[in-house]
């Protein structure tokens, strides 16, 4: 499978503990998957200077963030379940207003005004009257950035096919845009099976219960673009004998 093994401390939720937990436990598979819809959504609306910072955010909170709420709540009494549900409902309420606060943050460090150093006129030279500079012309308006083609426009699932192996997409959630991939390699038959969200014609095989985006997977008219993160969880998905990543042709086009 194509799931990513996160390196993280060993009191955390491990990502084997995490997949299980999600297909056992309906309550935390809603949360988790609301956790997602709000993240998908923030993705779209922020300016990437602040999704970035938000995303580094939530690493962290991945990374032990998670970990240290539910442990509060197992402290009150919660099971393990509860108390991974719990925290992941409240972080899916909390991300707008963190969301929110860096935005105002980032408002007010562009808008402080900034103290000049006060002149003081030479003695010896007569005060001469201010010249008047021409005002400066307003700078035109950016034009507005071409909107990415939807998943109407482009149809992503379907097969596609290189000349060592294809992929298999499929959207198991259209509420929430989940789709599931499977790429299987010519050489041996072997099938790797992984999940993630799209956003416009772009899909990510990673969530904010991952560390880092696994791989990117571009669709266009006809054609899909495979790139691979660069980590070492992806050696043997990138080693020769599997390409994965590279151009794939949509069958049936």
């Amino acid at each position: 499978m194509l799931a990513l093994l996160l390196c993280v401390p060993a009191y955390s939720l491990s990502d084997s503990e995490y997949l299980r937990m999600r297909k056992s436990n309906a309550d935390f598979a809603r949360a988790d998957k609301r956790l997602n819809q709000v993240w998908a959504r923030l993705k779209k609306s922020l300016p990437k200077s602040i999704f970035s910072q938000l995303d580094k955010l939530q690493r962290e909170w991945i990374k032990s963030g998670r970990d240290d709420d539910a442990a509060a709540l197992m402290d009150e009494g919660y099971s393990r379940a509860e108390a991974y549900t719990i925290a992941t409902n409240d972080r899916a309420d909390s991300l707008p207003k963190i969301a929110d606060d860096l935005r105002d943050s980032i408002g007010r460090k562009r808008t402080q005004p900034q103290q000049q150093p006060r002149k003081t006129p030479a003695k010896t030279q007569p005060s001469k009257q201010p010249t008047r500079q021409p005002e400066p012309e307003p700078e035109p308006e950016p034009e507005p950035e071409p909107e990415i083609s939807s998943q109407q426009e482009i149809e992503i699932e379907g097969e596609y096919q290189n000349e060592y192996g294809f992929i298999t997409v499929k959207i198991v959630d259209a509420s929430s845009n989940e789709a599931e991939i499977t790429a299987s390699r010519f050489v041996d038959e072997t099938h790797w099976t992984a999940r993630g969200w799209v956003d416009g014609n772009t899909l990510e095989l990673s969530d904010p219960n991952y560390s880092a985006c696994q791989a990117t997977l571009i669709f266009s008219v006809g054609k899909l673009t495979v790139e691979i993160s660069d980590t070492d969880d992806w050696n043997e998905a990138i080693s020769p004998d599997f390409v994965l990543e590279g151009v794939y042709r949509k069958l049936g086009n």
